[in-house]
């Protein structure tokens, strides 16, 4: 998947410029939809999500700093609180569904595994030991972020963490494979 956005473009973006915003847009949107379909409770509520945080991507473009991260985090962090929101209006249950991007998946411990296993196994986690799971181990923000984004102290963040591994751990030997390659993954 191509992610490379040009400074051009970002520039365009900046002055409403709708050939950039369509280059902006066509360029994240298969990233940007894949959180969605992760993070979002209801996935059929994705292109609602989309749409708003497109909004407030080209809103808020002049907030960007090229020198604190790439436009796909800065962009990818939009997208994740707007499905935390949409999540907290109703029942909170995160749909995972694992796409190759970014993760920190390894090639060994991927393919020791099924992802229809791996997701199995992960929906058992409690909601609130996935949040920070998803969010530090697949997504790849700090503690820090993860606290902000959930509202929740970065301590609180690296408990859940910790306990999510404790959770892993506990598993029974029936498992014993699935666990192995797991805690290779998240220690």
């Amino acid at each position: 998947m191509n992610m490379h956005v040009s400074r051009e473009c970002i520039d365009g973006c900046l002055k409403a410029n709708q050939a950039a915003q369509r280059e902006l847009f066509d360029a994240l949107l298969p990233y940007l939809n894949a959180i969605c379909r992760r993070y979002l409770n209801n996935t059929s509520l994705r292109h609602d999500v989309l749409q708003d945080s497109f909004i407030t991507i080209f809103d808020k473009i002049a907030q960007y700093n090229a020198e604190r991260g790439a436009i796909h985090s800065w962009c990818s962090r939009i997208v994740i609180n707007n499905c935390l929101k949409q999540n907290n209006r109703g029942k909170r249950f995160f749909d995972f569904n694992p796409v190759k991007h970014e993760t920190s998946i390894t090639p060994e411990a991927e393919g020791a595994m099924s992802e229809e296993d791996l997701v199995r196994f992960l929906k058992q986690m409690p909601e609130t030991f996935y949040e920070v799971f998803m969010l530090f181990v697949v997504e790849g923000f700090s503690h820090d972020e993860c606290a902000d984004m959930l509202g929740i102290s970065a301590e609180l963040s690296r408990k859940r963490l910790a306990r999510a591994r404790a959770w892993i751990n506990e598993k029974p030997s029936g498992l014993s494979a699935l666990v192995g390659d797991v805690n290779y993954i998240i220690s």
